[in-house]
């Protein structure tokens, strides 16, 4: 069967149209997606996460993290945190995900007894000339406030529980050594990884333990998003 002119020109016309598409890609999402990773900073059982229903990450454990997982964007999702392999709900957040872009949802305590879900929107956009930094402090346990810096101070921040820093710009180098401390304390916590690349975003999450003689100390939990 013979293909007419202008019949070719139709099936042309789709191919490249359906070519340019595809190649319109934003922080790793296609155009209609987005991407939401789930965090379990809850000493107790693990956790599933739900999307409007939709089981989405399984068995995250304490001190836990899923990987990206791709959902459709522009759309407002019910997220629902519960002990896996039940139905009880530990705590539910309405969020509307946009597309093309990357969020966090944690789950956290505020106190003995009580939990909330927090979202964050994750901006990795690349700099090639420094390490972007996020930290997030999710120590309910912690008596008071967290200072942190790096080796020559060239940044510092101090942080109450629920706070975050934003993203902070650190050299690398001999200049990327991080260090926490409660204030008031003499004690001073580092963290063991040192290898901070230009071009990368990290996730510092700051936890206190919560259980036992060491009840109220620091703990410190290094991701590395991209």
């Amino acid at each position: 069967m013979k293909i007419k002119p202008s019949q070719f020109f139709k099936i042309f016309f789709f191919i490249g149209f359906i070519c340019l598409m595809m190649s319109c890609v934003k922080n790793d999402n296609f155009d209609l997606d987005t991407k939401v990773r789930f965090f379990n900073v809850v000493d107790g059982p693990g956790q599933d996460f739900y999307l409007n229903g939709v089981r989405t990450a399984t068995g995250i454990n304490y001190s836990s993290n899923s990987e990206y997982i791709v959902a459709f964007g522009n759309k407002e999702y019910s997220i629902i945190a519960k002990n896996t392999g039940t139905q009880v709900s530990s705590d539910t957040i309405k969020k509307t995900l946009e597309v093309g872009k990357n969020y966090s949802v944690y789950y956290v305590r505020t106190s003995e007894i009580d939990s909330v879900l927090k979202v964050f929107e994750d901006d990795l956009t690349p700099d090639t000339a420094v390490s972007r930094l996020f930290f997030i402090n999710a120590g309910f346990t912690l008596p008071s406030r967290v200072e942190i810096r790096n080796e020559t101070s060239s940044f510092t921040t101090s942080l109450g529980n629920g706070e975050n820093s934003g993203y902070i710009m650190m050299p690398t180098g001999k200049d990327s050594k991080l260090y926490f401390n409660l204030v008031g304390s003499t004690v001073v916590d580092t963290l063991s990884y040192t290898n901070f690349y230009k071009g990368k975003t990290y996730t510092i999450v700051i936890d206190g333990v919560n259980k036992g003689n060491d009840k109220g100390k620091l703990r410190e939990r290094l991701i590395v998003n991209n």
